[in-house]
């Protein structure tokens, strides 16, 4: 059995690094915690690094999920100069028009959870190429169910970027290209 460190260090930018400690999530399942929410500098770093890195692709905009990336989509829209971005909320609400949902299973998230989007705001990005922002891509629950999303809704995902890549080492997901700032394990069932 291999034995984990208490923290594990990523960076956001070149001069710029966090530590991350070592959470047990339930049952013994550990991962290497990265909560942006609150985290205003770790958010402009990772756009500005994003930023650079997203450079070459073509896309129209930016696409999220509530609400970890929320911080990371605003300043990336800043860095863009984007004055909207699609957020995919993980509620259905009473005011959303013609709500379109999906279920997802996250790594993160115990037992099934939704993502639902209402037609006031998804109708400006139809037909468009989007960016998918996440601030950890792991076994790509999210990512499947935002792809079934924003399919059904006629949003095209261009290309895939988040700040950590965790577990498997990969630069594409299902054929989307994929651009991370940084990588850490996936520990699993350690205890």
């Amino acid at each position: 059995m291999q034995n984990w460190s208490d923290t594990y260090t990523v960076h956001l930018s070149p001069d710029f690094s966090v530590e991350l400690p070592l959470l047990d999530i339930g049952d013994g399942f550990c991962i290497y915690s990265f909560d942006m929410t609150g985290e205003a500098r770790w958010n402009r770093e990772a756009a500005a690094s994003l930023r650079e890195k997203l450079s070459t692709y073509d896309f129209d905009g930016f696409v999220t999920v509530q609400t970890k990336s929320c911080g990371l989509t605003q300043a990336i829209c800043t860095e863009f100069g984007c004055d909207e971005y699609l957020e995919l909320r993980k509620s259905r609400k009473a005011f959303m028009i013609d709500p379109v949902g999906v279920e997802v299973t996250s790594i993160t998230t115990h037992g099934k959870q939704e993502l639902w989007i209402g037609k006031e705001k998804y109708v400006r990005f139809q037909g468009k190429k989007l960016c998918f922002l996440d601030d950890v891509v792991s076994t790509g629950g999210t990512i499947d169910a935002a792809l079934e999303l924003t399919k059904k809704i006629g949003v095209e995902i261009g290309v895939i970027a988040c700040a950590l890549l965790e577990g498997d080492r990969r630069d594409s997901y299902r054929g989307i290209p994929l651009v991370s700032l940084d990588w850490i394990p996936l520990p699993g069932k350690i205890r």
